[in-house]
């Protein structure tokens, strides 16, 4: 669906941009956002004033309602490419994905969801009939998806897809319209908030939207109008990334408000740049090649992790807004986490090291660590190798599998605070020094440590850590305690 509002493409781009007099209805015009998107309120001093108790997920369902119109395109672009022939493994793979996350959303905005952050089911009437409208819409989608993802699907599987996402695109439009409305809030989601949201998630949309539209020019499925949805697809989200990266306060998107989120949004600006000219290709008239398509396949979930992560930042960066991850964090942790704790494995495997180790003096201890440490540095050795070659290392690590990527790593400490087992390799043997075992075996059997967000190299998300105490179900006496590396984004 075309923009009625399209501006020509800019042969320049700059900040002169996000200074131009422009009104808000102006620009919600010109990036497709309805007027409606503008009318939250609240105060920064509001906003501080967060209680478990109030909690109710709304950036969580905010910005999942709103990535419901990214992965409508972005199960069309895949779908387009298994028709078409054109990296059939990878697009397979992909749109697996897409589908699976979709279906999930779904059921999480109507159940609730620990998991994505939305605690308990959709209350309101109203939402929750929008919400079944969407899914009874999704589901012949939703099959089709699923035989082509599986090398099952047929030609007609791959229209029925190509047929219907453009309604399906409105239908989560429509969503993310009510939703945004219902859950902003002076607690937990201000203006800005949603603001930003509605341009940053759209940007994922607009990113999968210009792989869908080149692998239809290279397949020759398109129409009279797709080069032209090209033009404007790519000017889009243009415009809209500098105006996130730059701010635009008559839009109501303020500067990015730290370095962190600032520097995101810049690195993402540098992939876009650095990537365009494929498309510029296109638009000269070049009919998009395979490795094109390809290309613009990649670009687009490069663009997306880049956004996800300016959400993320965006997401925490408003004070007293912890509670956004902290808060779904902890219902996980006690909820689901927990349950790993009681596994007989896992305590026989405590209680035999600390009757081993009960002997062990601070400067043994010490050694063990550094020893850890030069066996890390020289990329492994017997000490490592022995423990995480351990069955209840492997235990966690297939549970860890499980999680999908929602937790990143997960560790089990003695009552020294040394290791007892691993998912993965850790940077150092001993946490005993550190929060994550001092706040946790140190105050007793329901403690439970959140750490800080930060980001990951290994994963490229931002993760936090939650720990928690254990302790011996026989008798209730704390034994150790463990710590669980958590993809945050999910929670977001």
């Amino acid at each position: 669906m075309r923009n009625q509002n399209y501006i020509p493409p800019l042969r320049k781009h700059s900040a002169s941009f996000t200074t131009s007099i422009l009104s808000k209805a102006a620009f919600c015009a010109v990036l497709g956002l309805a007027p409606a998107t503008f009318t939250f309120t609240a105060t920064s001093a509001q906003a501080q004033q967060l209680s478990d108790a109030s909690y109710d997920g709304a950036k969580a369902r905010v910005n999942r309602s709103a990535s419901l119109r990214s992965l409508s395109e972005a199960v069309a672009a895949t779908s387009c490419q298994i028709n078409a022939g054109i990296g059939l493994e990878t697009a397979e793979a992909d749109l697996a994905i897409y589908r699976e996350e979709f279906t999930s959303i779904l059921a999480g905005l109507e159940n609730g969801s620990d998991v994505l952050g939305m605690p308990g089911a959709e209350p309101r009437a109203r939402t929750l009939k929008s919400i079944q409208e969407l899914t009874s819409f999704w589901a012949p989608l939703n099959e089709a998806a699923e035989n082509l993802s599986i090398g099952r699907g047929t030609a007609a599987e791959a229209n029925t897809i190509n047929a219907s996402y453009a309604a399906l695109f409105d239908k989560t439009e429509g969503l993310a319209a009510t939703i945004s409305g219902q859950y902003s809030n002076p607690q937990q989601l201000l203006q800005s908030d949603a603001t930003v949201l509605n341009f940053a998630v759209r940007q994922r949309a607009l990113g999968y939207r210009m792989a869908r539209v080149m692998c239809e020019l290279a397949s020759g499925t398109g129409d009279a109008d797709t080069q032209e949805e090209l033009a404007e697809t790519v000017d889009l989200f243009e415009r809209t990334l500098v105006a996130l990266r730059d701010g635009f306060p008559a839009a109501g998107i303020n500067a990015p408000p730290n370095d962190a989120v600032s520097s995101s949004l810049v690195a993402t600006y540098d992939v876009w740049l650095a990537n365009r000219s494929m498309f510029d290709r296109a638009l000269a008239g070049n009919t998009p090649s395979a490795d094109d398509v390809i290309a613009a396949s990649e670009l687009s979930k490069k663009l997306s992790q880049g956004m996800n992560n300016s959400i993320t930042l965006y997401l925490i960066a408003t004070p007293g807004q912890d509670g956004v991850y902290r808060v779904p964090l902890e219902a996980y942790s006690r909820n689901e986490l927990a349950g790993w704790l009681v596994e007989p494995a896992v305590i026989a495997a405590i209680n035999e090291q600390n009757a081993r180790h009960a002997g062990l003096t601070e400067d043994e201890v010490i050694a063990l660590d550094q020893q850890w440490r030069a066996e890390a540095g020289e990329g492994g050795g017997p000490l490592i190798s022995k423990l995480l070659a351990d069955p209840v290392s492997q235990w966690l690590l297939s549970q860890q599998t499980a999680t999908a990527g929602f937790v990143t790593e997960v560790f089990i400490m003695d009552n020294k605070g040394l290791n007892v087992a691993q998912s993965v390799e850790t940077s150092d043997y001993w946490q005993g020094d550190e929060a994550k075992w001092q706040e946790t075996y140190q105050v007793g059997p329901n403690a439970l440590h959140i750490s800080e967000v930060e980001f990951d190299d290994s994963t490229g998300f931002y993760q936090s850590q939650a720990s928690l105490s254990i302790k011996d179900p026989d008798t209730g006496e704390v034994i150790g305690a463990v710590t669980f590396g958590i993809n945050v984004q999910n929670l977001m």
